[in-house]
């Protein structure tokens, strides 16, 4: 007569984990191929700017591995795990600054209605950077910045929204044509104790899910500029309303270094100010080693400010 087998005797069922396998080859799948996402409605815009963390997925492979745990389950975790590594993990080593940088470069996009702009513009300045570049100068609030930083700085320029302000003099602004009704990139010639660095002071149209065609275009026609640009020091800063993560800032970054990414130390996510998720706000060069990237505490603006510290090559 046929006896049931006691539990200790039970094999595994052959599917067991089948589940959660299955979910962590479509998860990694999705990391290594996002960039085939459609853009219609703004759904590769809304992924890739929220992309290091959809890590929350591997959580939920996680639970389902400790929930039915076989080695099925544990290739569905491994696998995504390792891509999400390969792709984001660098930026999560420590930073290894090993000193003073040659120089400092900050910029803040200081927003339409910030209540307390005199404190805003006193926290950048406490930093002691030797570039600052701010972007909405349209504002009340930004009128009071302006002030503040004209009294910091010995130079200035400043371009309709955008300006710059260096302790080393400047040649004249030269707007950089972004296909838009009003200027929102100049470039300039700063001459430092270091020498001449190209700087380009940028803010990129604002871009709504689904409405990203002009940002795009105008991110081509920098990129075009920029590369044409024969300097050997260039600085490219501001809000790019691009995350670091978006596709489209490829046009620029094969041409240019990213503080945050050479720097590392984490993320360093700069919007929303309350709540960092995405980072729109970039310091890109050429010519220079990044020894550091700091995001500052939040202000009153929407946006949290990035000081990056640069050294030549």
């Amino acid at each position: 007569m046929n006896q049931a087998l006691s539990p200790a005797r039970r094999r595994p069922h052959p599917a067991k984990g089948i589940t959660a396998l299955i979910f962590g080859i479509l998860y990694a799948s999705f990391l290594l191929l996002h960039d085939l996402l459609p853009t219609r409605m703004g759904i590769a815009l809304i992924v890739e700017s929220l992309l290091p963390w959809t890590g929350i997925f591997l959580a939920l492979v996680l639970l389902m591995t400790l929930i039915r745990f076989s080695w099925l389950s544990v290739i569905g975790l491994v696998i995504p795990a390792l891509v999400w590594t390969g792709m984001f993990g660098p930026a999560l080593l420590p930073n290894q600054s090993a000193g003073d940088a040659d120089l400092k470069v900050a910029t803040h996009n200081v927003g339409a209605r910030m209540p307390q702009p005199t404190a805003a513009a006193q926290n950048l300045v406490d930093q002691d950077p030797d570039i600052v570049t701010i972007q909405e100068l349209e504002s009340l609030s930004g009128k009071i910045i302006h002030k503040e930083l004209d009294s910091a700085f010995t130079h200035a320029r400043v371009v309709d929204t955008i300006g710059v302000w260096s302790k080393w003099p400047m040649s004249e602004p030269e707007e950089v044509d972004l296909g838009l009704q009003w200027p929102r990139a100049f470039a300039t010639t700063i001459s430092t104790d270091h020498g001449d660095i190209r700087f380009y002071a940028v803010h990129m149209p604002s871009v709504r899910p689904g409405h990203e065609s002009m940002r795009n275009a105008a991110l081509r026609r920098l990129s075009t500029v920029v590369k044409t640009d024969s300097a050997d020091h260039v600085i490219v800063a501001g809000d790019f309303n691009t995350a670091s993560t978006d596709g489209n800032l490829s046009t620029l970054v094969p041409q240019l270094e990213d503080s945050r990414e050479q720097a590392r130390g984490g993320f360093g996510f700069t919007w929303p100010a309350r709540f960092p998720v995405t980072r729109l706000d970039h310091v890109l060069y050429r010519g220079f080693d990044a020894s550091f990237d700091e995001v500052l505490e939040r202000g009153s603006s929407d946006h949290r400010a990035v000081l990056a510290g640069l050294d030549l090559k």
